[in-house]
């Protein structure tokens, strides 16, 4: 099941190999998923869901027909955010979607953990980590917007630009109020290693039990099993 209180409040978009995203909806609960997902006609199909990292004061509804819902989702951008409530932190470590890939990307969540302590203090504590379903982690936290929700974006890139020098596989050009990234405990489809899932990953014990799934073709019951652990509503406002 979804962390359903990671796409309360957000704009959710859908992704299928080769095709734009389909974006601008909402919903409040898994049953609401389950339903849009049939009327997009991606039920039966393979695409990867993402939330924005922004959290939004209210998302109007748009209509599903295509040429009305696209028409009044454009005319929402010009102003969403202004309701920015709440942003994430989010440091994203992309490497080769390969196994040694994977692990230089978590040499340098590890590295970036290390270093965050120095630049957050003991607010680190509130950061979880997240595998993306293919080529790598995110550092998660949550920040309340108490200036502009570009003010907290420009803060969070500088903060990813102290740490990418030591961080090779660190991603500094996801910096946007409307990034989206994967839905935590959604499934992924990966080329290279087949049905994943974002799923926490906690200690080297935890990415070890990963990599040994991965590795032995037990995909489908290693991220079945694995269980999701809330996202801490602690807000980290040291970058405020």
């Amino acid at each position: 099941m979804n962390n359903v209180l990671d796409f309360k409040g957000k704009e959710i978009a859908f992704l299928k190999t080769g095709t734009f995203p389909f974006r601008g909806y909402q919903i409040t609960g898994s049953e609401n998923l389950v339903l849009l997902k049939k009327i997009l006609k991606i039920s039966e199909q393979e695409y990867n869901t993402y939330v924005t990292v922004a959290k939004y004061s209210d998302i109007p509804r748009f209509p599903i027909n295509p040429k009305e819902h696209w028409e009044q989702f454009r005319e929402w951008v010009k102003i969403r955010d202004q309701t920015i409530t709440r942003i994430d932190f989010m440091l994203d470590f992309d490497a080769e979607p390969t196994i040694q890939g994977l692990e230089k990307a978590w040499a340098d969540v590890k590295t970036a953990f290390f270093m965050l302590f120095k630049i957050l203090g003991e607010q680190t504590k509130y950061l979880t980590i997240w595998f993306s379903g293919n080529k790598g982690f995110h550092i998660l936290g949550k920040c309340r917007v108490t200036t502009t929700a570009q003010d907290l974006i420009d803060k969070q890139l500088e903060i990813a630009k102290q740490l990418a020098p030591l961080c090779p596989t660190l991603d500094t050009s996801i910096y946007d109020t409307a990034r989206l990234r994967k839905l935590l405990g959604s499934y992924v489809y990966s080329k290279n290693f087949g049905k994943t899932r974002v799923i926490p990953i906690a200690n080297d014990k935890e990415f070890k039990g990963l990599i040994t799934a991965i590795k032995t073709k037990n995909n489908k019951q290693y991220f079945e099993d694995k269980t999701l652990l809330r996202t801490n509503n602690i807000d980290i406002t040291v970058i405020k």
